[in-house]
């Protein structure tokens, strides 16, 4: 059998090469995992392709969450392999939703290549209220916070 380097690739019915990997080849399962690790806040967790296929699903699941009293929402993006343009656009609609309820928004994970690169391109690496921290450490920080603040009588 010849090495990977020197074999043909396989063709397809038109004779368009295929991948030569034999790995199927295909958008990373979307994952959303939602959490509430103290009284009033939401941590989200996404990772996989956040696309034009996932993106509804990802906006519903925030919208439906935020509906209940949350004075903090973390999304965690750390995961993210892909964020395209309806990504983005549940990033504005979450962090407009978010203002319009008064809940503070962190978004971490932006570091990564896949979400920094879709935030560069679209303007919005600075427009966003990110948190260079893991998610965990941003809620601890808001329940430390809480805990802290004088009761308002």
């Amino acid at each position: 059998m010849a090495s990977p380097e020197t074999r043909s690739a396989p063709t397809t019915q038109r004779g368009i090469p295929g991948p030569r990997s034999t790995r199927a080849a295909g958008p990373a399962a979307f994952a959303v995992d939602v959490s509430q690790p103290a009284c009033h806040t939401l941590l989200v967790e996404v990772g996989g392709d956040v696309d034009l296929v996932t993106a509804p699903r990802l906006a519903e699941i925030v919208e439906h969450r935020l509906r209940g009293p949350v004075t903090l929402l973390v999304l965690d993006l750390s995961e993210v392999t892909f964020l395209g343009t309806a990504g983005l656009t549940v990033l504005v609609e979450t962090q407009q939703a978010a203002a319009r309820r008064g809940t503070a928004l962190r978004v971490t994970g932006t570091g990564t290549r896949p979400v920094e690169r879709a935030l560069r391109a679209a303007g919005m690496l600075h427009s966003l209220p990110t948190a260079d921290e893991p998610a965990e450490d941003v809620v601890l920080r808001h329940v430390a916070e809480q805990n802290t603040m004088p009761a308002r009588w």
